[in-house]
């Protein structure tokens, strides 16, 4: 798969299906509202020919104020452009100097891999919620511990799953797993010779 590819029609259809089943799912637990609205970016990065990974940011009083998704492929590639990093840079160019993320939560789809782990950390937002977990080989269940200056800068952040439904959370993991393959095609063919 190249990267103007489409997407297969299987996981076209897969994703679709998660879109619709998310569109009527109640928020009944704590983070549910989050956990659907992170889970919908992260199906719509999916149907761009991107990893199906979303993240938001909710300010103090709640209220969900940046939502993103991954955009490593599309519109074009970006090794860096993973739904936190974009989240995290939009946030800090629209707020520079002033972007004060203390009280702020974000949340992902999926637990952010060791490069998102370090920048959420340089952020400096409060808390952390991922949707679902990528149990062992995510930033915070992973095998890897923080080097001593990074696990002191995380020391006041909360890092924790979402309350939100099982089902969510599984569509979150379900949404990234049909769609990993592709990417690691689009990024295998970049490092094939010509």
């Amino acid at each position: 798969m190249n990267r103007g590819d489409p997407i297969p029609p299987d996981v076209r259809s897969r994703l679709m299906d998660f879109r619709a089943e998310l569109g009527n799912h109640p928020d009944r637990r704590a983070h549910d509202g989050y956990s659907r609205i992170a889970t919908e970016q992260a199906i719509e990065g999916g149907l761009e020919g991107n990893a199906a990974i979303g993240a938001l940011i909710a300010d103090p009083d709640g209220l969900v104020i940046l939502v993103e998704r991954n955009r490593m492929f599309v519109p074009r590639f970006r090794s860096d452009f993973h739904a936190e990093m974009v989240l995290l840079t939009r946030y800090e160019n629209q707020h520079g100097n002033q972007g004060d993320l203390r009280g702020h939560t974000l949340v992902t789809s999926l637990e952010p891999c060791e490069m998102c782990m370090i920048r959420i950390i340089n952020s400096g937002v409060t808390n952390t919620l991922y949707v679902a977990s990528d149990v062992g080989k995510g930033g915070i269940t992973g095998p890897n511990t923080l080097a001593p200056h990074w696990a002191r800068l995380a020391e006041p952040q909360n890092f924790a799953p979402a309350d939100c439904s099982p089902r969510i959370a599984d569509i979150a993991l379900e949404a990234f797993q049909v769609t990993i393959g592709g990417i690691v095609d689009k990024m295998m063919a970049r490092r094939l010779p010509r």
